[in-house]
């Protein structure tokens, strides 16, 4: 999809399950599943190339082994070879977020600086083998910049905090001659969290600050009408608000042109 003078492209490493709608939000009592997709968005224009989030990473592993393992696989269909990216984004640390790092030999690492305090303590180290196989190697290399607040990282891509799901989680704007989409990571992981912003999900790390960012960010998309790509919806899309709530529109479903 075309923002103005850049190009952004949806790249799917997977999608599958790892746990029931009731085990992941604990007030729903519903043994329903929970499939998602693995979003990663490539960001492309006259300026550096520009990778949000690397998915889940190569197989075989641990978490959502039979996902799929597809983002090279994307990256290549794109043209873009993993070499010629030069800048991966973490919205956060999540193992669903730094699968593929590692896998970009020329790119400089973007990361909030209360995300890698949080997550690359000791403790969290412990707890959280992803961090030490994917993430840690490349702090170590000093291939990681640590962001504190918004920023400017290319020419119309800009890093904003939004925190609650991760202490520094963060998401990116894209704005370009006008024009404007914006890659939410999990401010919202399902739907669900739509219809009822305050509903918990079981990951989040401040519950009550993720609702808080979740209602007013979600807000302004839904006032401006502006496109969206969600770390775990399928296809791009909009938020209107619907009563307490807001409510998601597929433009991929409504065949409706994103931004031109």
């Amino acid at each position: 999809m075309r923002v103005g003078s850049l190009d952004a492209t949806i790249l799917v490493d997977g999608e599958g399950s790892f746990a029931t709608i009731g085990d992941a939000f604990p007030a729903l009592s519903s043994g329903e599943e929970w499939r998602l997709p693995v979003n990663a968005v490539l960001v492309r224009g006259a300026g550096p190339t520009v990778l949000i989030d690397t998915g889940l990473g190569p197989e075989p592993r641990a978490f959502m082994p039979d996902a799929g393992a597809r983002l090279l696989a994307e990256l290549a269909r794109t043209g873009v070879s993993p070499a010629e990216v030069d800048l991966v984004v973490h919205t956060h640390l999540h193992v669903d977020h730094v699968g593929w790092d590692g896998s970009f030999p020329n790119a400089r690492y973007i990361v909030s600086a209360a995300e890698w305090s949080y997550f690359m303590s000791e403790e969290s180290l412990a707890q959280r083998p992803h961090l030490r196989d994917r993430v840690e190697p490349l702090g170590e290399a000093g291939s990681v910049d640590l962001v504190d607040g918004e920023l400017e990282l290319a020419a119309g891509v800009r890093l904003v905090l939004t925190p609650g799901h991760t202490p520094g989680h963060a998401s990116v704007f894209i704005e370009s001659e006008g024009e404007e989409l914006v890659v939410l990571g999990d401010v919202a992981v399902h739907e669900l969290q739509l219809a009822d912003p305050d509903l918990v999900y079981v990951s989040e790390h401040d519950p009550e600050l993720s609702a808080a960012t979740r209602k007013q960010v979600l807000g302004q998309l839904a006032d401006r009408g502006t496109d969206v790509i969600v770390g775990h919806f399928p296809g791009p899309g909009r938020f209107t608000r619907q009563g307490e709530g807001f409510s998601w529109s597929s433009l991929a479903e409504e065949g409706e042109p994103a931004v031109e």
